[in-house]
């Protein structure tokens, strides 16, 4: 990189450590406004300003650093399909005039402004019909209009030929030696160029054109994304950009409409940070809402940093951290006019006397858990009814997730206390951060153990734009970990201000892991916090690759963490079920042999039965090595969570 380009505010901001948040789609966005398919985007520009400004301005507000100016489409090429050749410098110059317009109406003064380069939209060849040194005169046409309009960085997006790719690298190396380029591919599922190109191939190109900035857009979501990460960082050192569509697009009704949440979105954005990617945004049908979303990731993400580094300061100084103590909120504070005298507690209950399921698991039985969604209305026959079978079949507990995937159902504790009394079979609550502040969480936990309820699995739940009432909103005062101290207070018989309570209570405390989480290292460094924080047992989430769960437990023996671990087993319901959870449900890997053997079944029936035999393999394979089971019983099918742990 030339000392021009390497004091240009995005490569100090990428040199310094500090990822950037990119804007969203900018067509997608138009059309949704009202602007007609066939329209020139990019006209908008000088017949409709306002409206171009109005959705830099919402991405802004949203959170984005970088702004893309609406001009992926005027090069002449594409241009002259709306008799509108003559006019590339006025609408270039034009969409950088505009995104500092908006830049100066947000009242940011931080934001920096990428000049958006797509494809010419025309087949290029040596001698033609467009030649390599038409193609590199038309971008050179382009880039210099958004030079000359103030840019600070040239984004070439979306390009599956590498050749046309190369042609607009060196135009902008012509142009503007001192701007640096943003080089982005769009790529199949399959991890290849639209074109086929090998995607390592690619980015080693990149890496030889001296492309300051490699990188992914449009095309496909964030999971293949995420799969081809590792590729391109073992083709290239090189800072990577990462802007997926908003998931596939589907028809619905004749309109297209692409079908992935701002949260879904915020997930994936947690793993390209943690994966050291540099820049992430959105492309098509990603909007506002997804920026923002992926806002609030980076600024978890950020304080975890914070976090880690005071870690490291403490631990060198020997001060205990806050973050260990109470979590990433800590609202541990005393009042004003009420003692601060702090206590420590008194000793908790043994855990074989907090309940029969915390008995068993201390004393190395085997115990087996079934996991039934409380009822999303007023009846509670059926689910007791499948509580008593359970129970019949020699089933430990029966799992109730707390509003899971951020659903409006029955209270998962009335629903615990429900099926205790009336089915006589324990329970484990899972009890999450998202819908209660400190206080509410500290009398649900009283609460609770008062009522009878013992077993808890903590958790820091789904967002809720993820559920069917996107406009509610989330609590999360503390993560996970914050919550699992504070029940390990509750259990030494203090409060949240260290204040003794009296009695302490007896809650039999579980955390959730993810042994397949894409962050292997960031995942069981969180996990160490929760068994510092006072985690009796563990429940992972679904597992179909026994060797992971294999790799998790030589962790737990090289780390001392001495924790039982009950493992989630889930029976695939079909090829279509198999193929979305490995797609689109975070958290979750289904191997490829696990989906080609579930394509051999496409009779309903036979599907079932294959996905309940994977599911006891995977038990067959694990059960020397962990402490029990979780067993999920999708779409209420108990029969089929039997059937795993049958005879």
């Amino acid at each position: 990189m030339n000392q021009l380009r390497a004091k240009n505010p995005l490569m100090q901001a990428i040199t310094s450590g500090r990822a950037l948040l990119m804007d969203g789609a900018m067509g997608t966005e138009l059309y949704s406004k009202g602007t007609f398919i066939n329209k020139c985007f990019e006209e908008l520009n000088l017949n409709s300003p306002a409206l171009v400004v109005e959705v830099h301005l919402a991405y802004l507000r949203a959170g984005a650093d970088i702004l893309s100016t609406n001009s992926w489409g005027a090069n002449r090429y594409k241009l002259a399909g709306h008799s509108l050749n003559d006019k590339v410098t006025e609408i270039n110059q034009k969409a950088v005039d505009i995104a500092r317009n908006a830049i100066k109406a947000s009242g940011r003064d931080d934001i920096l402004i990428a000049g958006s380069v797509g494809p010419l939209g025309v087949r290029m060849e040596p001698w033609g019909p467009t030649s390599f040194d038409e193609a590199k005169a038309a971008f050179s046409e382009q880039i210099q209009a958004l030079v000359a309009g103030g840019i600070d960085a040239i984004s070439l997006e979306t390009f599956s030929d590498i050749s046309e790719l190369q042609q607009a690298v060196q135009a902008a190396r012509d142009v503007a030696p001192g701007i640096p380029v943003i080089g982005q591919i769009a790529i199949n599922p399959d991890g290849k160029s639209l074109m086929g190109t090998p995607l390592e191939w690619a980015m080693k190109k990149l890496d030889e054109w001296e492309v300051d900035v490699v990188g992914l857009n449009c095309s496909v979501g964030p999971q293949p994304m995420m799969t081809a990460l590792p590729k391109i960082k073992g083709a290239t050192n090189r800072p990577i950009c990462i802007q997926p569509n908003a998931g596939m697009p589907k028809l619905v009704e004749g309109r297209t409409f692409y079908m992935s949440t701002p949260e879904y979105f915020a997930e994936f954005s947690k793993g390209f940070l943690q994966s050291g990617v540099s820049i992430i945004g959105g492309c098509c049908g990603t909007t506002p809402e997804h920026i923002r979303a992926m806002k609030n990731a980076f600024r978890h993400f950020a304080a975890m940093a914070s976090h880690d580094d005071h870690d490291a300061r403490t631990s060198q100084s020997g001060r205990p951290s806050k973050w260990r103590q109470i979590g990433a909120a800590d609202q541990g504070t005393h009042s004003e006019g009420v003692s601060s005298e702090v206590h420590s507690g008194v000793a908790p209950i043994p855990a074989a006397d907090k309940s029969t399921w915390a008995r068993k698991i201390a004393q190395s039985e085997f115990v087996c858990s079934v996991e039934l969604l409380p009822p999303a209305g007023l009846k509670v026959g059926k689910i007791i009814e499948q509580s008593k079978k359970l129970k019949a079949a020699g089933i430990d507990a029966i799992n109730i997730p707390d509003g899971p995937r951020a659903s409006a159902r029955m209270s998962a504790i009335l629903t615990a206390v429900m099926i205790e009394k009336r089915a006589g079979i324990e329970t484990v609550l899972h009890y999450t951060c998202r819908d209660r502040n400190l206080l509410g969480m500290q009398s649900d936990m009283l609460g609770a153990h008062a009522i009878g309820l013992r077993n808890m699995l903590l958790v820091t739940g789904d967002p809720p734009k993820m559920g069917t009432y996107p406009n509610a909103t989330g609590v999360f005062d503390i993560d996970a970990i914050g919550l699992t101290n504070m029940v390990s207070r509750l259990n030494r018989g203090l409060d949240l201000g260290e204040r003794p309570i009296g009695e302490p209570t007896a809650i039999s405390v579980g955390v959730g892991v993810n042994p397949v989480h894409r962050d292997f290292d960031y995942e069981m460094k969180r996990f160490r916090y929760k068994v510092e924080a006072g985690a009796e047992w563990c429940i992972t989430q679904p597992v179909f690759d026994a060797s992971a769960l294999f790799r998790f437990m030589d962790y737990l023996d090289k780390n001392n963490l001495r924790i039982p671990v009950i493992a989630g087993v889930w029976p695939l319901l079909s090829l279509r079920n198999a193929i979305f959870m490995k797609n689109e449900v975070p958290g979750v890997v289904i191997p490829d042999g696990i989906i080609q053997r579930m394509e051999k079944h496409q009779d309903p029936e036979d599907a079932k039965k294959m996905g309940v035999e994977i599911a006891r393999e995977m038990v067959e394979q694990m059960r020397s090595n962990i402490q029990g089971l979780q067993l999920s019983a999708p779409f209420g099918r108990i029969d089929l969570a039997l059937a795993i742990v049958a005879p």
